[in-house]
């Protein structure tokens, strides 16, 4: 499974707000601190502050913070929420849009979607303190 750079941003800014979570944290700092484009992480951060998994506040003393504990937080929740659509990785459509001549007989597809719900399964029992480092 491959995640998107959406997926990996979300999950480096809500690992950063766990680490500091003592203080309000701008969206430059973490760009700053991870090399990552600033315009690519005001995005997630809008998608993030949208959903109120983080919460934001403008001005001379805004910043991100979690609203909640870093073990409330399921990293599977934040892994659909970025991810658009996981479903055409169980698709199997051929690229020239004619429907596929196994389908009928082909266990692929099954394969596929019982590995992705496998895939989500364990993400669902994880949160991001699991994901956190010992350190902090």
């Amino acid at each position: 499974m491959r995640l998107t750079l959406h997926t990996d941003y979300a999950i480096r800014v809500l690992v950063y707000l766990a680490c500091n979570a003592d203080r309000r944290v701008s969206v430059h700092e973490i760009s700053s601190h991870h090399s990552i484009s600033h315009n690519h992480l005001v995005k997630v951060v809008n998608r993030l502050s949208n959903e109120g998994i983080v919460l934001t506040r403008r001005g001379r003393s805004g910043g991100l913070v979690l609203p909640c504990q870093p073990q409330e937080i399921i990293i599977g929740d934040i892994v659909r929420l970025m991810e658009a659509d996981m479903q055409p990785v169980v698709a199997c459509q051929p690229q020239n849009g004619l429907p596929c001549v196994l389908a009928d007989m082909c266990r692929l597809r099954r394969l596929l979607s019982q590995s992705l719900d496998a895939f989500l399964q364990v993400l669902d029992r994880t949160t991001l303190r699991d994901i956190m480092s010992d350190r902090v």
